[in-house]
């Protein structure tokens, strides 16, 4: 009798814990490294009584692939402009329901304007930061004079040469583009003068080249392992608080200007707690928080009225509007892609997986 007792106090308390399990709200976010407030997550947690699932990548096209190939759920991912074409065109996306977006009038029309070049009827998508791409460096090892040039060039300068400490991303499109973007060319142009000089370019380059890398520069850099790096200005602004040896610049021939969305995927499993998340994440007041934590431009319009003046004035995450003009917005290019991809594979593969 006793031992039946027992067996059935087990069985009783497993039944428990499936029906717990069950009743616990679990929403799964893949998104890039240190790109949320961690706060924002706990208070949201607390809340709606659920638990974030919070995974990262380090580039578009990792993410992609991941999404296409794991069993894992997902439910929330942050997408750059192009890759929000590329996911929506792949059958990946869910409409979204603005019923449930109640701060989606929080939103700056300008950049949901914008943001029509990678989703036209504004249906899969939401404005999450918007940022440029420019060189971080280490003033202790790279020249004022050089800096002062305030160019891409610098990246294939001799001060360089032979000291295996420059990095670009792990990013075709960044990569390439920039190299477009010197040489006088839109970032999304394929045509075969376009990439005939963008590839001349970065063979230049590519001789100071350690790695093509996403992630490690963030440590890289502040330590002199790395001391020049592209970079993402949000990136760059968060080191720059901690250290002050660290400088980030915008090159005078422009730069990528990318948009970041979240989207929920049309398998999500729990897509009324992903739209919760979204519009929390739409509130002006945990808007700002996060555009303070992250220092990447906010699409929050009523958020950005209510950052301190010094942040709203930083030209290196709110630039100038002619400074904008000479910056271009990354799209899918479809298939014109292939072309750019093999630009990057030729000057990469050998050095993406070195240690």
């Amino acid at each position: 009798m006793k031992t039946f007792l027992l067996l059935l106090a087990a069985i009783i308390l497993i039944l428990a814990a499936i029906s717990c399990a069950k009743r616990t709200n679990t929403l799964h976010i893949f998104n890039w490294a240190e790109y949320v407030d961690p706060e924002l997550i706990a208070e949201f947690e607390k809340e709606n009584e659920c638990k974030i699932q919070y995974s990262t990548y380090n580039s578009n096209e990792n993410m992609f692939t991941k999404i296409k190939s794991s069993r894992q759920s997902l439910d929330i991912v942050f997408p750059s402009g192009d890759h929000v074409s590329i996911l929506a065109a792949a059958g990946l996306l869910e409409i979204l329901d603005m019923s449930l977006l109640t701060n989606y009038s929080n939103l700056d029309p300008v950049i949901l304007d914008k943001a029509k070049s990678h989703d036209p009827e504004n249906n899969y998508s939401i404005p999450y930061f918007w940022g440029l791409t420019g060189l971080m460096y280490n003033k202790q090892h790279v020249p004022e004079k050089l800096v002062e040039t305030n160019t891409w060039a610098i990246l294939g300068d001799k001060f360089f040469e032979n000291k295996k400490k420059v990095t670009m991303l792990e990013d075709a499109r960044e990569v390439v583009g920039a190299a477009l973007n010197f040489s006088g060319f839109d970032m999304n142009d394929t045509s075969a003068d376009a990439l005939r000089a963008a590839a001349k370019v970065l063979d230049l380059w590519d001789n100071n080249i350690t790695r093509y890398v996403s992630e490690s520069y963030k440590i890289e850099v502040p330590d002199g392992t790395t001391w020049l790096a592209q970079a993402f200005n949000g990136d760059a602004l968060q080191l720059m608080e901690m250290n002050s040896d660290l400088g980030f610049i915008l090159p005078k021939e422009g730069c990528s200007l990318w948009m970041d969305s979240m989207v929920i995927l049309k398998s999500s499993k729990n897509k009324e707690l992903a739209h919760k998340f979204i519009n929390f994440m739409m509130n002006p007041e945990n808007a700002k928080r996060n555009a303070e934590y992250s220092q990447y431009a906010t699409p929050n319009r009523s958020a950005y009225q209510l950052l301190e003046e010094e942040i709203k004035n930083n030209k290196l995450i709110y630039p100038d509007p002619v400074y904008l003009e000479k910056c271009t917005m990354i799209e899918a290019i479809g298939e014109r892609v292939r072309n750019i991809n093999a630009i990057f594979e030729k000057i990469s593969l050998n050095k993406r997986n070195l240690p």
